[in-house]
C-alpha cells in the first residue's frame, strides 16, 4: 500500500469534497429541469421547438406621403387628385433593370412593391439590390410572391420567407396570383386553393401580418377569389378608382413613367391605413382556409 503525507492526504480530501458538491448539482439540477418540465408539460427542448405566433408593430410602417406638386401625380388618370390617407408608389422587378431609387423618391414616389420569388427555388436577381435601394432612398418597400401551380404553396412560402424575412417597417408582404408565366398546370379549384392556403398560412405566421392579394382578371374567372376574403385586396382600374370601395391598393397603370426607372412600370396607389388596418392580425386569429369557388 503506498504511503502519503498529510498534505496529499489532506488534498485528496478536498477533491473528494469537491466531487460530491459537483455531482449533488448536477442531479439537482437534473432533478429541477424534470420539474419544471413536467409543470409545463414537456421538457426544455420540446418548448423551444414550439412556435411562438409573431404579433407585428403596426406602428413601425410608414410611408412618405406624397407632395402637392410630385411630378408623379401626372400619371393619374383624368383630373383624379389624390385623397388625405393615399400616396403614390410602383411596383418592379428584374424586368425594369437597374433603378435610381433617389430620383424616383424625388419623382414622389413614397412605397414600392419589389419582387422577391416566384414559384419555388426562384428568387428575383434584383430584389436584395431594390430593396436596399429604395430604403435607403426613403421609399417604403413591401416584397412580393408570383405564385405558381407548379410547386407546393409551402415550398414557396419557405423560400419567399428566406428572401423576404419579417420587417415590421416594411409595408405588409403580398401575392401575385395570375397565369403568365412557366406554369401551364390548372388543378381543380379545391388543389389550387389549398396550396394557397398553405402559403398563407405560413407567411402569415412569419410576418405577423395579412397578405395583400392581388389578381389578373383571368384567375378571377378560372377560380374566383376567396383568398382575399380579411385580407387586403389591391385592384386594377386603368380609368379610375376600383368600384370596390374598401379596397388598400389600387394599380392604376401598366406603363407608367417615374424618373430613374427606364421604360415603362406598374404605378399604384395605397391608402395606408386601410393597409395597416385589414393587414391586422386580430389576437387569437390565425391562418385562414377558404372554401373553392367554381370554377369558370
Amino acid at each position: 500500500m503506498p504511503r502519503f503525507t498529510r498534505e496529499q492526504v489532506r488534498r485528496r480530501r478536498q477533491i473528494a469534497a469537491a466531487i460530491v458538491v459537483v455531482v449533488a448539482l448536477v442531479l439537482v439540477g437534473g432533478c429541477t429541469r424534470l420539474v419544471i418540465g413536467a409543470l409545463s408539460g414537456g421538457d426544455d427542448e420540446t418548448a423551444a421547438s414550439v412556435p411562438v405566433p409573431y404579433t407585428a408593430d403596426d406602428a413601425a410602417m410608414t410611408v412618405p406621403a406624397t407632395a402637392q406638386d410630385a411630378a408623379a401625380l401626372a400619371q393619374l388618370p383624368g383630373d383624379l387628385e389624390l385623397g388625405e390617407d393615399e400616396v403614390l408608389g410602383v411596383d418592379v422587378s428584374a424586368h425594369q433593370g437597374e433603378i435610381d431609387w433617389q430620383a424616383v423618391a424625388g419623382d414622389g414616389i413614397g412605397f414600392a412593391y419589389i419582387k422577391a420569388t416566384e414559384g419555388a427555388g426562384f428568387t428575383d436577381s434584383r430584389f436584395a439590390e431594390n430593396w436596399a435601394g429604395a430604403r435607403a432612398a426613403g421609399v417604403t418597400p413591401g416584397a412580393y410572391h408570383y405564385f405558381t401551380l407548379c410547386s407546393p404553396g409551402a415550398d414557396q412560402a419557405r423560400d419567399f420567407l428566406a428572401a423576404a424575412p419579417p420587417d415590421d417597417a416594411a409595408l405588409p408582404p403580398a401575392l401575385d396570383l395570375e397565369f403568365d408565366g412557366a406554369c401551364e398546370e390548372r388543378p381543380s379549384a379545391e388543389d389550387a386553393q389549398h396550396e394557397i392556403d398553405a402559403f398563407t398560412a405560413a407567411v402569415e405566421k412569419a410576418w405577423g401580418r395579412r397578405l395583400v392579394i392581388y389578381s389578373s382578371s383571368d384567375w378571377r374567372r378560372h377560380y374566383g377569389l376567396p383568398v382575399t376574403d380579411a385580407r387586403p385586396d389591391w385592384l386594377f382600374s386603368d380609368s379610375g378608382r376600383p368600384d370596390q370601395e374598401d379596397w388598400s391598393l389600387w394599380q392604376l397603370r401598366f406603363d407608367g413613367k417615374v424618373a430613374g426607372i427606364d421604360g415603362r412600370v406598374d404605378m399604384d396607389v395605397a391608402r395606408i391605413e386601410s393597409l395597416r388596418e385589414h393587414a391586422e392580425i386580430a389576437d387569437g386569429e390565425g391562418a385562414l382556409t377558404h372554401a373553392p369557388a367554381a370554377e369558370g
